[in-house]
């Protein structure tokens, strides 16, 4: 038996009708093609720092938070909780045609897309300091979520669940970051200038915000 929201939310969420649709879920939920992306935020990182050291510290953080993100839900959750996924669910699965016709065997709870996007946000929110990476890069996870709903691989409470403990893991690993390594801020006055308030250059912000952008764009009119 599903809770009333999970239920609500697959009528509502679930598959289309639109080829179009199915076209930009298939293309923005597949993890290869934000390759570009990671690399852009690895350069920020490289770019921002003065040597090998402290871009590992920063780049290993991240990837801690990647790691519990993932972590949790595919060694804890899932195999403790088996929850169906919606397209394998017999309540779900034939509501809608799943577009490329995933059905992934393993289990729903919770959405490793989500966690994992959103410990990414969380980190260089904290990291950066920038209104604009933010928002950016709250949008790419908020996407990418969606198309886990559409394309019938998680129920809403999998990605709320995932989203939460996404953003727990991304500020854990960022305080644990500030332990090792003490980034000297910028004033009020260069940070309208030149610098985020986390000391970042903005064209290097400027960049990521570009990419996501660009991959966005071309999950728009890949069809």
């Amino acid at each position: 038996m599903h809770n009333p929201v999970d239920t609500y939310f697959v009528h509502l969420l679930l598959g289309s009708n639109s080829a179009f649709l199915d076209n930009i879920a298939l293309t923005i939920t597949n993890a290869w093609l934000w390759v570009p992306l990671y690399i852009a935020l690895f350069l920020l990182i490289i770019k921002n720092h003065d040597n090998m050291s402290q871009i590992a510290v920063c780049a290993g953080f991240a990837i801690l938070g990647v790691l519990l993100a993932t972590g949790l839900t595919s060694i804890v959750t899932k195999p403790l909780f088996e929850r169906l996924r919606p397209c394998n669910d017999p309540e779900f699965k034939y509501l809608a045609d799943i577009a490329g016709n995933i059905h992934n065997k393993d289990f729903s709870f919770f959405s490793s897309h989500a966690a994992t996007s959103m410990s990414l946000v969380a980190y260089f929110t904290f990291l950066v300091r920038s209104k604009l990476l933010t928002l950016t890069l709250v949008t790419w996870s908020l996407t990418v979520s969606w198309t886990r709903l559409y394309l019938g691989q998680h129920f809403f409470t999998d990605v709320a669940v995932g989203l939460l403990w996404g953003f727990t893991a991304g500020t854990l690993s960022y305080y644990l970051y500030r332990r090792f390594y003490k980034r000297k801020r910028v004033s009020r006055h260069n940070v309208s200038v030149k610098y985020t308030l986390g000391g970042f250059y903005k064209y290097d912000v400027d960049v990521v915000v570009l990419v996501v952008a660009v991959t966005l764009l071309y999950s728009l009119i890949s069809f």
